[in-house]
């Protein structure tokens, strides 16, 4: 038994047995943690079993209460080691019956609640008792032990089940981890109880304190070396021996060790930086540096001065002088060092193409073009792949990705030290060439350039012709203006893809004027937004008979004071290049929300928004500040995205429409039908409506196989009851072929109304109605008289209608339309406005 070691002097293991009756107070502070604990547990999964754990606790509680009762009783009367045996049995029965308790209560919550934060209560208070197990009861190791495992293995094997059950690998993890506590106890209790014989055992504290220190440095997970104050090594560890390939005995000087490892330069620096901590008063301290050895691997080294060396150990066992003695510590890094170097490659270079990000891109060229002479030329050329986009909507994105990566591998190909390439993003690619010394090589690099990335790629066994095309701008050292340059690349790239015939363009004086013309326009557009110069307008959105106004769709549009009229298309993308996109679709949500409320609830409106916006965090809070701002209920908006913003985080946008779904708010997806995704989101999205898109409606008077697939798709959104608006109706025949599909709900197009004014919205609601009644023929005016009191019925029909003599024959001719007067039906009013 671990208490009554015959090797162990009688009067220690007495008091070895004394300190495990010890501090009767830690007996409650234990049942208290337990209560406490198993309320925990109970409040957080109003679980009764929780509560009967307690009462077996309490009642093991009760029996060592009695247990340490009659030890302070019986303890003068304890003279042998078989007395010391029983005793100690008695402790280990009632410790344990504890511990077994707090362990059953954690296989249960392990089990039946793996989720729950019963189960970290529960592992918290196992592992904090394992600690007390270890710090109090280092005196009997078979106590440690027994505690420990009635503590741990009920725990371990609910874990156990649980991971088996639920199928969560971490679980078996967790288990895997009570076991590592399991063994460090058993380490630390060793150790402790080791350190307690020791300081008790004076007859062998020399023999057992060497013994300690060998132990100790030796499980150093660092190496460690103490050098005289000569350089020669006075102590080694096994890791420093092993780190610096030499023995445990080895009594050389410290620099003659490190040549074997470390090349002449790297050897002089740590006999440098040795010196400077031991003599140099003016850095007093510890010495830290790293230094890669010959073999590749990368060492952290630690000098430190002793404060107070030891005469015994330097003169007696080295014959060193004990001034300027000091330790040095070493940790091999190499994983550390590798860590750092890819989270530094992460940072810089893109790992799709293996090529410099946009960051590490800018750098590089800043420092290139930094290097040049002051007559050097540079040549910066945007260039991008096209129909990208058709490649992966057609072929996957995973060949849009190989495509990616094999055009970076050609680029790669050039082997030019002039040349600074990187990944802008999507399929942009930017490369400098610094260092020209005539503006004729530009032609000559870039058609190599082109013919070498423009070619037949064979993909998972498809051939695909990939054509890039680029811009190029060239300019001075002096000239260079990194990101306006990269704008004006950017001009001349849009403007090649115009020309088919040629791959890349090189901007010029004239683009020059479009480019500063456009800067400008830019500036332009962050004043207008913020001065609230853009306009609203709005296109109509009519039932499918086009009598009555449904909805309208919010439309920017912007005439700059001196460019004149500039498309949305235009300006938005010009919002997204400066980052004020935000700003623009606040701007006309807000706008949107005020007028939608100004004309009133019977006709809502739509408020388109992008990936960008719907990436943003507060985009939520952004609507519901627009709806609670201007009063409109969240019924009157409906938000229009595309399938593009799906692409990007389908989990984020759908979780998004969902909450605005929750609060009421419509939600509709544009331009359906244009892409390959859409069809394979559709059932996912939690939408209320498609809009089908204009391009279906162009040929569908005269295209057989426009009117089919036209009918397919409002078959397929009707199947899943959204509703269905078409828009970019414009003509007759269109309306016509449209109204005999079954399923369409709403019709937008110039066929009805072309886009109005806030002005127009508001005010155009008596002249809507008047036009409907006017196409239908004679009005009767209905005029109010009271009812005779013998006709009267319900109160909600207190008022009758008067006709003429000649508008009730009119009437009974069924060609007449009926204008109510507001004043008489004013609950009417919002049904029949349209």
């Amino acid at each position: 038994m671990p208490t009554s070691e015959p090797s162990i002097a009688l009067h220690i293991q007495k008091q070895l047995l004394d300190s495990l009756f010890g501090k009767e107070t830690i007996l409650h502070m234990g049942m208290a943690t337990f209560v406490l604990a198993s309320g925990i547990n109970y409040m957080a999964t109003v679980d009764r079993v929780f509560l009967y754990f307690p009462l077996f606790v309490l009642a093991v509680f009760v029996y060592r209460l009695r247990t340490f009762a009659k030890y302070a009783r019986s303890k003068k009367e304890i003279t042998t080691a078989e007395d010391i045996g029983r005793w100690e049995r008695r402790y280990i029965n009632g410790s344990v019956g504890a511990t077994l308790g707090l362990g059953l209560m954690g296989c249960y919550s392990a089990f039946f609640y793996p989720h729950s934060i019963s189960t970290s209560v529960s592992l918290g208070v196992i592992i904090s008792s394992i600690l007390a197990v270890v710090g109090r009861n280092f005196g009997s190791m078979r106590s440690v032990r027994y505690m420990t495992l009635s503590c741990c293995v009920p725990m371990m094997l609910g874990f156990i089940a649980a991971s088996v059950v639920y199928r969560e690998f971490y679980l078996f993890l967790t288990a895997l981890l009570l076991a590592a506590v399991y063994a460090t106890s058993m380490q630390v209790g060793r150790y402790f109880r080791s350190l307690l014989i020791g300081a008790l055992t004076a007859a062998r504290l020399s023999g057992i304190t060497s013994r300690r220190f060998d132990v100790a440095i030796s499980s150093m997970p660092n190496g460690l070396v103490m050098v005289d104050g000569e350089g020669r090594v006075a102590v080694v560890n096994a890791r420093a021996a092993e780190t610096l390939r030499i023995s445990i005995s080895y009594r050389g000087t410290l620099e003659d060790a490190l040549r074997d490892i470390f090349d002449e330069a790297d050897v002089a620096r740590i006999a440098l930086e040795l010196a400077i901590s031991v003599y140099d008063k003016d850095n007093p301290g510890i010495r830290e540096f790293e230094a890669e050895t010959l073999d590749g691997r990368w060492l952290q080294l630690e000098f430190r001065k002793l404060d107070r060396p030891d005469d015994i150990i330097f003169k007696g066992d080295t014959g060193g002088e004990d001034d300027s003695a000091a330790v040095l510590t070493i940790q091999d890094i190499t994983e550390k060092v590798k860590s750092k170097n890819d989270l530094q490659l992460a940072a810089r270079f893109d790992k799709l193409s293996g090529l410099a990000n946009r960051s590490w891109w800018e750098f590089l060229t800043k420092e290139k073009v930094g290097s040049l002479p002051p007559t050097g030329i540079t040549a910066l050329c945007i260039l991008d792949v096209d129909r990208f986009k058709l490649i992966n909507d057609t072929l996957g994105h995973h060949i849009g990705d190989e495509v990616i990566a094999g055009v970076a591998s050609r680029l790669n190909m050039i082997k030019d030290h002039r040349m600074v390439v990187g990944r802008l993003g999507g399929d942009e690619f930017v490369v400098l060439f610094g260092g020209l010394t005539e503006t004729h090589e530009v032609n000559k690099l870039f058609d190599h350039l082109f013919s070498l990335i423009s070619s037949t790629y064979v993909i998972d066994g498809h051939n695909i012709e990939v054509r890039c095309s680029g811009g190029v701008v060239v300019r001075s050292k002096a000239a260079f203006n990194l990101h306006a340059d990269m704008g004006r690349a950017d001009m001349a790239l849009y403007k090649g893809k115009r020309n088919l015939n040629q791959a890349w363009v090189l901007f010029d004086e004239e683009m020059e004027e479009e480019y500063l013309s456009t800067t400008r326009i830019k500036h332009d557009l962050r004043r207008a937004i913020a001065q609230g110069e853009l306009h609203v307008v709005y296109q109509p959105i009519f039932d499918v008979t086009g009598r009555k106004m449904v909805s309208t769709e919010a439309l920017c549009r912007w005439e700059h004071s001196e460019a004149g009229y500039i498309a949305p298309s235009q300006f938005i993308g010009m919002a997204e290049e400066i980052g004020v996109i935000g700003k623009l679709t606040e701007y006309v949500l807000r706008t949107a929300c005020r007028d939608c409320k100004a004309w009133g609830a019977d006709v809502g409106v739509s408020v388109n928004l992008s990936a960008l916006d719907l990436a943003r965090d507060d985009i939520v809070g952004m609507i519901r500040s627009a709806l609670d701002d201007f009063d409109l209920p969240a019924s009157c908006l409906c938000i229009e995205v595309t399938e593009t913003v799906f692409v990007k985080d389908f989990v984020k946008t759908a979780r998004t429409l969902s909450t605005l779904r929750s609060m009421g708010v419509k939600t509709s997806l544009d331009d359906f039908g244009t892409g390959y995704s859409s069809l394979s989101y559709l059932d996912k999205l939690p939408l209320n409506r498609v809009k089908i898109d204009r391009s279906f409606v162009l040929d569908i008077v005269d295209e057989p196989k426009v009117q089919r697939l036209f009918r397919g798709v409002v078959s397929l959104a009707k199947e899943l009851e959204f509703e269905i608006i078409v828009e970019g109706v414009e003509g007759a025949e269109q309306l016509a072929y449209i109204r005999n599909v079954d399923g369409v709900d709403m019709i937008q197009g110039h066929i009805f109304s072309k886009l109005r004014t806030a002005r127009e919205m508001r005010d155009g609601h008596d002249a809507r109605l008047a036009r409907n009644c006017a196409s239908c023929g004679p009005t009767l005016k209905l005029v109010e008289k009271p009812i005779p009191s013998d006709c009267r019925r319900e109160p909600e029909q207190s008022s009758a209608i008067q006709l003429a003599s000649p508008d009730a024959k009119l009437l009974s001719s069924g060609n007449v339309a009926l204008a109510a007067n507001p004043k008489i039906f004013p609950e009417r009013r919002s049904e029949n406005s349209e």
